[in-house]
């Protein structure tokens, strides 16, 4: 399980102790695990059902028995969450960047008083 932890960047343990404890795993952990491991089926990963591999060739069903094949909607639904979740990490991560940057007003004041140090 360490080889695991360090493959989705958590802490040594993490999993182990989610099992053990059976305790849930955070989105931002089940994202990361996706995205190293994206043949793996997000419907399986969140609720166990369902093939665990993705097999494209395949239609997608939750299980071999009577049940009916799966919505694309559904996948739809866990891109898009995904793709939401990811800009907004992004536009988060940008507007602290934006917070560091001095503004006009800063700017004039600190040529202004370059200009008088330089008189």
């Amino acid at each position: 399980m360490r080889a695991f932890d360090k493959s989705i960047n958590v802490g040594n343990g993490y999993t182990s102790k989610q099992s053990k404890s059976k305790a849930s795993v955070g989105s931002d952990v089940l994202e990361r695990i996706i995205d190293v491991y994206p043949e793996l089926s997000p419907l399986w990963l969140l609720t166990g059902k369902g093939a665990m591999i993705l097999d494209i060739d395949e239609d997608i069903t939750l299980d071999k028995t009577n049940e009916p094949p799966l919505s694309y909607t559904i996948f739809d639904e866990i891109i898009e969450s995904k793709i939401e979740r990811i800009v907004a990490r992004q536009l988060k991560a940008f507007g602290d960047k934006l917070e560091n940057v001095p503004t006009m007003e800063e700017i004039r004041k600190e040529i202004q008083n370059n200009q008088k140090g330089q008189a």
